[in-house]
């Protein structure tokens, strides 16, 4: 009778429950010997005819659980590149482990692929520099865990490569210094996306723990395009890319008021309506009258002097900052040839890209070249060799930053409502070319003509990056790979400066010759065996060998014997040496060991020692453990129906940063004007590297048939013994002390939600949405230190890690306030001085990050629409600090007609108490101190914005429609940086500043815009 019951419910089951349940999910109700595939489990139902004990008794179903359905076993046994190149199946991973597939970076191509990352990675933040055409970013992941800006770079590897992401800079302040930086790009940013196959981003250390200190931060692993190996014969693939960039947002700039000082009336030179208003060296002011169509004697562009001759109509010039600009164009193209036989296969690509960018004579030309060839020589070895070329070059980079010699410079300070770009043409006084400058205004900002065909940055790049290895199974379980990697550059820089200019009154000349090495070979043994059908295990044991060296060798002119000869021997006086050399050394051992129960089950375990060149003996041997386990728990417990996978991740890792070479002992670190030069920084013969200890929690849920999934991740990172460098007093000889202190915990959570509403024969709706948060907190410090200034401007505003507060909290000096909070203004009407008490303002970080991807399919048309965007984050502006106090937006209209009476009280020191202010000021005063570059009150803004990041459209061309001889086909047109939606009044929130090779956020100064790019792109394939 038990038996009966049985049968009878799982008949139940098979006739009843499990067709209403399937239905629901579009999936159709099986006979009795269909497998079934509906959730975490597919349920098999077979019949058993055999020896019924009657003709009642119904046949007997057998119930086997399917633990990994056929629409999850494409995703979960997907293979992952993880540190070192291993592979290992997604399921496998106890960390937070994402794929970034080629699409991401070659849909909606930009001058560095690595920018078309933004909004796409959860913890992964992109910050470009604004500095120009070549683009640079910074690339970090899960926030700052060092006060050293540069080692929270995440580590990039390019087919078990590690690869500089070094910005290398010129070595000048962005703040009014002799020479302001040049952004040369860096070696990532050289690859060809076309190139690219799949990137995975490792973000914590459990995940990069392999790579030992210089993962702390995190790594992209690229992986690129290898040769077919299906047999198939050749196959080429054609792509050609243009599009263009103009201006997408501007600063909100007045257009009632002109230049002047003085809104009673405006002369060019001395004239009958009054002294000259327009070329003193406090020109470059709006806050002159208003343009009402009068007439002024103004400049006239047809007398050699521009002195006029008779008064025009006084109007404004609406496009006065944009006529500088124009727009931008960049065309590239690809081609590339794939092709082999079961026993191995070859690549050979191509392409070269051409860059105008948008301020004339500025741009670049780069030429990729790669080549990937993988042979199986035998059964048991197999070679694989990549190597990938760049050749990339420019005739001028433009400056970056607030000087005399930056196009953006000139924007603030010598651009007017009332002055048309054009008039600055020609750029050199007559008869006096190559040696005096004409500027017919502001004598202040050197000519911007000047700066953009004379002043000119250029440089000439070959890079190589390069691997070659072998893997030989000596059995089926043990097998050995050997590699060595290469990433190599030359680069050529010269700067040339004309007589006249405001910083080299006799012109300059520059030349650097850089040279950037780095080798790395390692061998990885791995043994694969199990102690049982359940329990499976794999065992590695590695080793590498790293060595780096850094050439700078700079040969400087900075006075010309004769003007308009650049070239170092025309140096007036003896010309500058300047070089700069630095080796460094790494050696390693690794292990790991893996173990598999049941394929539920996973537990990883790995171990790194480190042997670095840059810390003294006795502390230079450095031990990296991990610890990860993965748990299936879809397989391990009866779950819902509706849930259809479940993983929880568990990982802790220790890992750490070294520091740079030549700071344990005394070196001469330079050789200028022929001499030797002490170092300013005393060194430390006691550092020890920087420990990194993090903890790491993670779920991977998918629901509905994988409709739904959702990753979250959260993690606390600890990060003791900072290398900081300590202030001493000036007599010591040194300007600061290398120590090892402090402690920074991070922590913070992250969000990947993937949905799939619509999957229909002709319709797919794919979203994607991203969510991250981080918090980097100062702990401790070294005794007896309570802050340390990660950053300053001129104190106008520092960057600071004071014990109790967050990395890149900003301060800065503010009002002074009353007890109820307003403003005291002193008894002339004008906010008085400010309070010496340094405050915080803001900080450099957002609070959130999100991003929200749409990829719509219909038949032959693919549209995606990309929108991300951050909550928070602040950003001092130098931009808004000048464009107010010259008068220059409309934020400074009111008040223009009348003056303005400051909102605030006036202390009276006789009643002792605050009474309102009542003393009416001109708008120019007042302006001028509310916004004073030293009141970092009024110029850092929140950072918050939404941006329309991405917007495509491609349509495949059918099959044969071109001919036999094409295979597919494409046409798509594409737009990025398409809106910015947010409040800060610059250019565009997410800007930092160049200072040599640091990218430096939180603080603007002075920034490019952003460019809004549109494109057309072609794929052909053969």
């Amino acid at each position: 009778m038990r038996k009966l019951y049985v049968q009878l419910l799982i008949i139940l089951v098979s006739k009843l429950i499990l067709p209403q349940n399937l239905s629901a999910q579009g999936i159709t109700a099986p006979s009795s010997d269909t497998t079934l595939n509906p959730s975490a489990s597919a349920i098999s139902l077979r019949e058993n005819t055999s020896s019924p004990d009657t003709a009642f008794n119904p046949p007997e179903m057998e119930v086997a659980i399917d633990t990994q359905p056929s629409f999850l076993k494409n995703t979960l046994d997907q293979v992952v590149v993880t540190a070192l190149g291993i592979r290992r199946e997604e399921k496998s991973l106890g960390y937070a482990a994402q794929i970034v597939k080629e699409n991401a970076v070659k849909d909606a191509k930009t001058n560095n692929w690595v920018n078309s990352l933004n909004g796409k990675v959860p913890g992964l933040n992109i910050q470009s520099a604004g500095a120009g055409p070549m683009g640079s970013s910074r690339i970090t992941l899960r926030g700052e865990s060092s006060l050293n800006l540069d080692n929270n770079q995440a580590l990039i590897v390019v087919d078990g490569v590690p690869v500089s992401s070094k910005i290398s800079g010129t070595g000048f302040n962005s703040h009014l210094s002799q020479d302001s930086p040049v952004d040369f790009g860096s070696d990532i940013s050289d690859l060809n996306p076309d190139d690219i196959e799949r990137i995975t981003v490792l973000k914590g250390p459990g995940a990069t723990a392999l790579y030992g200190s210089r993962a702390a931060g995190g790594a992209l692993i690229i992986t690129t395009k290898s040769g077919s190996g299906k047999g198939k014969g050749l196959g080429v693939t054609y792509n050609v890319n243009g599009s263009i960039d103009r201006v997408n947002r501007w600063p909100d700039y007045q257009f009632e008021y002109g230049e002047g000082r003085t809104d009673k009336y405006y002369s060019y030179l001395d004239s009958e309506d009054g002294p000259n208003t327009a070329t003193g060296v406090a020109a470059g002011r709006a806050w002159g009258p208003r343009f009402n169509g009068q007439l002024y004697y103004q400049f006239n562009p047809g007398s050699p002097d521009g002195k006029p001759t008779e008064r025009t109509p006084w109007v404004a010039d609406k496009n006065y900052i944009s006529d500088f600009f124009k727009t931008g164009l960049t065309i590239s193209n690809s081609i590339a040839i794939e092709g082999g036989s079961e026993k191995g296969g070859a690549r050979l690509s191509l392409s070269h890209l051409k860059n105008e960018w948008i301020l004339p004579n500025t741009g670049f030309e780069r030429i990729n070249a790669a080549l990937t060839v993988n042979q199986k020589v035998t059964d048991k070895l197999k070679i694989n060799g990549k190597i990938n070329y760049t050749q990339k070059k420019s005739d001028n980079l433009p400056a970056a930053g607030y000087n005399n010699q930056t196009i953006m410079y000139f924007l603030i300070i010598g651009a007017l409502p009332n002055v048309h770009a054009d008039w600055f043409k020609p750029y050199w006084k007559p008869g006096l070319e190559n040696i005096e400058q004409r500027n017919p205004f502001n004598p202040g900002p050197d000519n911007p003509y000047l700066d953009l065909y004379e002043m000119l940055n250029k440089m000439n790049k070959n890079g190589v990056i390069g691997t070659l290895s072998a893997s030989y199974s000596f059995t089926d379980k043990l097998e050995l790979m050997v590699r060595s990697g290469l990433d190599m550059s030359y680069e050529y820089r010269s700067q040339q400066r004309p007589f006249s200019m405001t910083k080299y009154p006799r012109g300059m000349f520059r030349e650097q010759n850089i040279f950037n090495y780095e080798i790395n070979t390692d061998a990885l043994l791995t043994y694969n065996d199990k102690f049982s059908e359940a329990l499976k295990y794999t065992v590695t044991a590695g080793a590498n060998n790293m060595r780096q060296r850094y050439d700078f060798a700079g040969m400087y002119a900075d006075q010309l014997a004769q003007p308009g000869i650049y070239q170092i021997s025309n140096s007036l006086d003896q010309a500058v040496a300047d070089p700069q050399r630095s080796q460094k050394a790494i050696n390693s051992v690794y292990g790991s060991a893996q173990l598999a129960f049941q394929e539920r089950i996973f537990l990883d375990i790995t171990g790194r020692n480190d042997w670095s060149s840059t810390l003294p003996y006795g502390n230079n041997s450095f031990f990296y453990p991990s610890a990860s386990a993965s748990f299936l728990l879809s397989d391990m417990f009866l779950l819902p129906l509706n849930v259809s996978f479940a993983k929880l991740r568990l990982s802790w890792a220790q890992v750490g940063n070294d520091t740079r070479p030549y700071q344990t002992d005394k070196y001469y670190d330079k050789i200028y004007s022929n001499s030797f030069t002490n170092p300013t920084v005393l060194f430390n013969p006691n550092l020890k590297p920087e420990i990194t200890s993090s903890f790491e929690a993670g779920v991977d849920l998918r629901f509905f048939n994988n409709r739904v999934g959702i990753d979250l991740a959260m993690y606390n990172n600890n990060s003791r013994n900072q290398i900081l460098a300590l202030p001493l007093d000036l007599v010591t000889g040194y300007s600061s002390a290398l120590v090892n202190a402090g402690l920074i915990n991070s922590k913070g959570a992250e969000v990947a939600l993937n949905l799939k509403p619509i999957i229909t024969g002709n319709l797919t709706w794919n979203s994607a949405i991203t969510w991250s948060r981080n918090r980097s907190y100062v702990k401790e410090l070294r005794e007896g230190i309570n802050s340390q200034i990660i950053y300053n401007h001129n104190s106008n505003v520092n960057i600071e890690a004071r014990v109790g507060g967050r990395m890149g909290d900003l301060y800065g000096k503010g009002f002074q306030r009353s007890p109820e909070g307003e403003i005291i203004y002193s008894s002339v009407g004008l906010p008085a001085s400010l309070d010496p008490t340094m405050k915080k303002w803001g900080n450099a970080f957002a609070d959130w990050k999100a991003g929200f991807l749409n990829e719509i399919i219909i038949k032959r048309f693919r549209v995606s629409i990309l929108v991300d965007g951050q909550k928070g984050g602040s950003i001092y502006s130098q931009t808004n600090h000048k464009n107010n106090t010259l008068g220059k937006t409309k934020v400074t209209l009111p008040g223009r007609e009348g003056g303005i009476v400051g909102k605030g009280v006036v202390y009276d020191a006789y009643t002792q108490k605050y009474t309102p202010n009542t003393v009416n000021v001109s708008a120019s005063s007042y302006y001028d101190n509310y916004y004073a570059i030293t009141n970092a009150e009024t110029n850092i803004f929140d950072a918050s914005f939404i941006k329309i990041r991405e917007v495509r459209f491609e349509y495949t061309l059918p099959v044969g429609s071109l001919g036999k001889f094409i295979q597919q086909a494409s046409i798509a047109v594409y737009g990025r940086e398409l809106f910015n939606f947010t409040k800060f009044p610059g250019f565009d929130p997410e800007g930092g500043n160049l200072n040599s090779g640091t990218l430096t956020p939180g603080v603007e100064l002075t920034q490019f815009p952003t460019a809004r790019n549109m494109g057309i792109n072609l794929t052909f394939k053969f």
